[in-house]
């Protein structure tokens, strides 16, 4: 089974590898990056389906990655690691950003939103997004007269015309 790619950004080298260690252990594929400029780098290079983002580092802080994150084709759902308050998460884009880890925080409830999160992400690959076309080459197509049994004799008489699918019945002029 394929392991959910996920990608760690924080500066703290001891929160980075301890959310590296809750990650691999839930059975995700992990990196890890320091800053939002290695992270940028990184995401350039691989498709990551989840990230957990520091919002306080250096050279590319979490705010601006999350605005240069919006930027990627195939963005990774994010998942912000802060000790924000309750009045910063409005600012946060709630298309990219699934869920808040508020530090500190229980090593329990972050491997259950990463669970949590790559189990929606399947969930949403699991049904086509688009229809897959279908195409028809050298498709001939022919339509046979229908044959007419026992035919109406007043259909043979002049001035009696009997319509045909989609003609129109005509009155005899006298």
């Amino acid at each position: 089974m394929e392991k959910t790619p996920l990608l760690v950004v924080d500066d703290d080298a001891a929160i980075r590898k301890l959310f590296e260690r809750i990650a691999q252990r839930a059975g995700f594929e992990v990196d890890s990056a320091k800053d939002g400029v290695e992270a940028l780098e990184m995401m350039q290079r691989k498709p990551y389906d989840i990230a957990i983002v520091d919002l306080m580092m250096p050279r590319l802080n979490g705010y601006e990655l999350l605005q240069k994150i919006r930027e990627i084709e195939d963005p990774p759902v994010l998942i912000v690691a802060s000790a924000a308050t309750d009045g910063q998460e409005h600012e946060f884009d709630d298309t990219l950003v699934r869920r808040i880890i508020k530090k500190p925080f229980d090593i329990d409830a972050v491997t259950k939103i990463l669970v949590e999160t790559a189990t929606q992400i399947a969930s949403t690959r699991a049904v086509p997004a688009k229809p897959i076309p279908v195409a028809l080459t050298d498709v001939k197509i022919t339509v046979a007269e229908p044959e007419i049994k026992d035919k109406d004799p007043s259909a043979e008489i002049e001035g009696n015309h009997v319509p045909r699918d989609g003609e129109r019945a005509s009155r005899p002029q006298s």
